[in-house]
């Protein structure tokens, strides 16, 4: 069974991989930890993309209902601009999955363009309906001060680019005629400012790395890589 889902110019795919009847089972307490999922990213074609998989295991002894919230955020203003709730069920031993499509944001840098990010977070049942918290509101108010330390390194990284790109145009600038000369040129200009450029690589490292350190388990946004990485 093959579910799309739309939302404008979003499309999830919702795969289905089991198709036998489940039967409603009552439970006061039920463990679910025999549930797994992984977000893998897929081989991408194209840098106006970048695509991954939402894939569910059913290691549990019976069928599994399951329902889905993914939110796209806008990092810049730590909002939710797009919310998906595929749903569905699994039977057991056997895998479900969703396809989805994270494109370039449109936010304000020219030289480090970003992947839109995202959150997921999944509910359970043995019954119809399950139900599911979305999470992204509360993580992203745990992490704003890491954002605003995180945009505030960018916007001097991007000074700092910008800044680099006028020097090489100041002092290898392009003839027509000696290409192999401002390319040399280039490289060297380039690498007299590695350290410098490099310290806001690696504070946004860092930054990032403590982001990804609050609440692992339900706080994780996945995308966001640069574009041309």
């Amino acid at each position: 069974m093959l579910v799309l889902i739309k939302n404008g110019i979003t499309a999830a795919f919702v795969v289905l991989l089991s198709f036998a009847p489940i039967t409603t089972v009552q439970a006061a307490d039920i463990d679910f930890s025999c549930m797994s999922h992984k977000v893998w990213p897929k081989s991408h074609l194209s840098n106006r993309y970048r695509g991954f998989d939402v894939v569910l295991q059913n290691n549990c002894p019976g069928p599994v209902y399951w329902s889905m919230c993914i939110e796209r955020i806008n990092a810049e203003s730590s909002s939710v601009w797009e919310t998906l709730k595929p749903s569905g069920y699994v039977e057991a031993e056997k895998k479900a999955r969703v396809n989805l499509q994270t494109k370039k944001n449109k936010g304000k840098t020219t030289f480090r363009q970003r992947y839109e990010e995202f959150y997921v977070n999944i509910g359970y049942s043995i019954e119809s309906a399950a139900s599911v918290e979305c999470v992204a509101n509360a993580c992203e108010a745990s992490k704003r001060d890491l954002r605003k330390a995180i945009q505030s390194n960018e916007m001097d990284w991007e000074k700092a680019e910008r800044a680099l790109q006028s020097k090489i145009a100041s002092e290898c600038p392009d003839t027509g005629w000696d290409t192999a000369t401002r390319q040399e040129c280039e490289l060297q200009v380039r690498s007299d400012s590695a350290e410098q450029i490099g310290q806001f690589s690696d504070r946004d490292a860092e930054l990032r790395e403590q982001m990804a350190a609050i609440d692992p388990d339900r706080c994780t946004v996945y995308s966001g890589a640069l574009v041309n990485e």
